[in-house]
């Protein structure tokens, strides 16, 4: 009995398929087109990696911004729910989950019973998210996938603000015109970065395990001075962007 769920954000679309209790496939596409036709293409690709067809999943959850425009999905399910029933399931002794998204950052806190108990979301306009540092990267010339290994080479952060991004892409632009190397402004960037996720988690409470989970989580140097900073271990999925698209298909299961 398979059963499927489809996670629709801002930039990627994410599905699991889920079969008993194991992943049988994953995927993560750019959501370009929109939605549902996004949506239905992510379906397609991964039924055709598992031979199966749309009649074979029984049940299908989304959820993401876009959950909505999912055809295919019997529900939706919030997002904050299904990011944390997926880290659970990565990791059972989860109590913290930084979900480090496109457009925005949040931290779950869990109960003992791996309940939702409390969480918090950045504002749009705050440098804590991943199309911020998209823009930075535009900005700067260096390449998403490489940000994070360069700031780390860094011997200084230049201060850059983590209240407003379009103040910090002033204080960036200021940093280019007077010669700063790039190293150190992208050192001062993640750091940026990395104090909102720690004001908006310090609202919740942080409470080992912590997980971290969404595309930028593949940044090193975030990862690295999340983890310097809070004091404690960061638990990192093998594909953190999967992990809302897992939570909604465990709650499928449930639904059957």
């Amino acid at each position: 009995m398979a059963v499927a769920g489809i996670d629709v954000g801002s930039v990627s679309i994410s599905v699991v398929i889920l079969q008993d209790n194991e992943i049988l496939y994953h995927s993560v596409i750019q959501s370009g087109e929109g939605g549902t036709a996004a949506s239905e293409r992510a379906m397609a690709e991964a039924l055709k990696r598992v031979a199966l067809s749309v009649e074979d999943i029984t049940f299908t959850i989304a959820t993401g911004c876009g959950r909505r425009s999912v055809s295919l999905a019997q529900k939706g399910s919030a997002e904050v729910v299904c990011q944390a029933r997926g880290a659970l399931w990565l990791f059972p002794s989860a109590r913290t989950v930084i979900n480090l998204g496109a457009e925005s950052s949040r931290a779950i806190r869990l109960n003992e019973q791996g309940r939702v108990q409390s969480f918090v979301t950045n504002d749009k306009c705050a440098a804590g998210s991943g199309l911020f540092l998209e823009s930075m990267s535009n900005l700067l010339g260096v390449p998403l996938a490489k940000m994070g290994e360069l700031a780390l080479r860094a011997e200084r952060q230049e201060e850059v603000s983590s209240r407003c991004a379009v103040f910090a892409e002033s204080e960036v632009i200021s940093h280019i015109h007077r010669g700063v190397p790039k190293e150190h402004i992208l050192a001062g960037l993640h750091k940026a970065v990395v104090d909102r996720i720690l004001e908006i988690a310090s609202r919740v409470g942080i409470e080992k395990d912590v997980v971290i989970t969404g595309g930028v989580a593949k940044n090193t140097a975030i990862i690295k001075e999340l983890g310097e900073r809070m004091g404690l271990p960061m638990m990192l999925p093998k594909e953190p962007q999967i992990v809302g698209a897992l939570g909604a298909a465990l709650i499928a299961r449930d639904n059957i």
